[in-house]
């Protein structure tokens, strides 16, 4: 039975016994029957107004229920994002001043089209807001991407050992600029290698960055970004958790948020003092 129907009958059997009581008052003339009631009901529109009210009250205590469905989830998400390890200039990549009061955390992976969707737009923000706002990345390929998401994090990660931290960017903007992404890799002619001729092109020294590629050191560089994001909750990509480091407050987003959304995000943080 549906709550639609559920709040019908419902309003019919109050409405029916209200109108039977007030009957019985009446003089003889017998009892009116129930299709005789119904119809005077609607005649009337009392029953109309009735059953508005319990669809009303319903809706207002789903929409209630969700509300603190919300509350409890947005409270779960922000004391995990507390698990995500320090920013540090060492260990991350960083887009904007290092010591800006707020991190804009995004663990992404290159296969992801919707990491490719999102693209410049945390850079946008930072961009707009230099002095208050920074972008840090951190690799998270997913296992449905892989090989290549993995192979393309490893590869970013090599240019910035070779290049520094801004190598690392033009790196990863090239690879999201090619990729056909959902695990296809950047096209490359036949007999070639993508990341070998994207490496070369961007003035990669080949053997060191081919040594690179296949250190162990670099594939749990990697691999320590995916446990840190799981530690901190996320479970897709891009996940994004912002910090502001003087407060110490965090919030997440979930998915490819537009760049008013993002940057509305950040002045909240920034605005709220405690």
């Amino acid at each position: 039975m549906t709550i639609f129907k559920t709040i019908f009958l419902v309003a019919v059997f109050i409405s029916t016994s209200l109108f039977l009581s007030a009957a019985q008052a009446q003089t003889s003339g017998g009892a009116p029957t129930t299709e005789q009631i119904i119809q005077s009901l609607e005649k009337s529109g009392a029953l109309d107004r009735a059953i508005d009210r319990g669809i009303e009250r319903y809706r207002q205590k789903q929409l209630n229920a969700a509300k603190v469905r919300q509350e409890k989830e947005d409270a779960e998400k922000a004391a995990l994002a507390k698990n995500a390890r320090a920013v540090d200039i060492k260990n991350d990549f960083i887009y904007g001043k290092p010591d800006a009061i707020i991190s804009i955390i995004e663990y992404s992976d290159f296969e992801c089209p919707f990491c490719k969707q999102f693209g410049d737009i945390p850079m946008q923000v930072v961009d707009a807001m230099p002095n208050q706002v920074n972008l840090v990345w951190r690799n998270f390929p997913l296992p449905f991407h892989d090989p290549v998401a993995s192979k393309e994090a490893i590869a970013a990660v090599c240019a910035a050992q070779q290049g520094g931290n801004d190598a690392f960017w033009k790196f990863a903007r090239s690879i999201f600029e090619s990729t056909r992404s959902n695990g296809q890799g950047m096209p490359a002619e036949k007999g070639s290698d993508a990341i070998e001729t994207l490496a070369k092109k961007q003035g990669m020294q080949m053997e060191q960055f081919n040594t690179c590629i296949n250190s162990e050191a670099v594939k749990k560089q990697v691999q320590a970004d995916l446990e840190d994001g799981a530690n901190a909750g996320i479970n897709g990509t891009p996940g994004i958790i912002l910090i502001n480091h003087k407060t110490g407050r965090f919030n997440v987003l979930a998915g490819a948020v537009p760049a008013e959304v993002l940057k509305q995000e950040v002045s909240n943080l920034l605005r709220n003092k405690q």
